[in-house]
């Protein structure tokens, strides 16, 4: 097996992990939540994501919710050390 065949396999499990994580309903309602500004363009490219790959099962808020929740998840500990840094006292 040579490596473009061995590479298959890992880009399945990663695109199957990938709608696993972020293409399904969340159950979170926008109208609950605040709203925020995003660039026109981060705008475009997120409702493509949504419309497209999404295939109307999931709302732009729940796309929003999933990489929010995994970024956090991902980097929550790094966001707590820096965080603590910054309650440190000057002197």
């Amino acid at each position: 097996m040579n490596k473009r065949q061995q590479k298959q396999p890992e880009k399945v499990l990663r695109k199957a992990h990938y709608k696993s994580a972020f293409l399904r309903p969340t159950g979170v309602v926008a109208r609950c939540g605040k709203s925020v500004y995003i660039s026109p363009d981060f705008h475009k490219k997120l409702s493509r994501i949504v419309f497209l790959l999404g295939e109307g099962e999931i709302t732009l808020t729940d796309y929003l919710h999933s990489v929010l929740k995994h970024h956090f998840e991902e980097f929550g500990d790094e966001i707590k050390i820096i965080y603590a840094d910054k309650q440190k006292p000057i002197l």
